[in-house]
């Protein structure tokens, strides 16, 4: 879960850093972009080390203490994370609706996203999508936030263990949001005057 917060804490800082830049003189700019690129590479590889240590936790030993679904469990190892064998449906898996299922959808989606967005963090990435392209993949960085986010705080409801609370999560995506928003508007402002 450490390495789940830390992707989640520097993916926000990558959504600050564009907003601190337009705050600074223009001489910042290019120091800026590439430390949000380093941050965001850094975002990338622990939201691969998060799931790769919850998919070899989920193979077997140790049993997670967390996942408190009494339904009864027939699928083995990472599957049973968006899969559900109930004893009558036979052989054939339904997805997991749970509380924890979604979070583990949302999860999956934001992982693909993720790594769309990491292997495209360079240079030579960039000329070879094409500005454009390359801008509009990258535009996608805060819906990434928000399925991490919310990832996030449905484990914490559905694990309602300490010491993590709604708050952990939060209060840091409250502070995303107004240090954005207040940006917007002041680039609304200078352009408008």
């Amino acid at each position: 879960m450490i390495a789940g917060y830390l992707s989640f804490l520097l993916i926000g800082l990558t959504l600050l850093i564009g907003p601190i830049k337009s705050w600074l003189p223009g001489r910042w700019t290019a120091a800026c972009l590439s430390i949000r690129r380093d941050v965001g590479i850094w975002a990338g590889l622990t939201g691969i080390l998060h799931v790769c240590l919850v998919l070899i936790l989920f193979e077997g030993e140790p049993k997670l203490y967390m996942i408190s679904d009494t339904r009864p469990d027939q699928t083995g190892g990472w599957l049973r994370l968006f899969l559900y064998a109930p004893p009558e449906s036979g052989v054939w898996p339904i997805p997991n609706w749970s509380f924890t299922g979604v979070a583990n959808y949302l999860g999956a989606i934001a992982f693909i996203l993720l790594l769309a967005l990491l292997c495209t963090s360079s240079g030579r990435a960039e000329k070879w999508l094409g500005s454009s392209a390359w801008k509009r993949l990258h535009l996608a960085n805060p819906w990434l936030f928000l399925l991490v986010l919310f990832h996030g705080l449905i484990y914490i409801q559905s694990i309602k263990g300490e010491p993590h609370s709604f708050s952990d999560l939060l209060v840091f995506a409250v502070v995303v949001w107004f240090v954005r928003s207040l940006s917007f508007g002041r680039t609304v402002l200078k352009r408008r005057w």
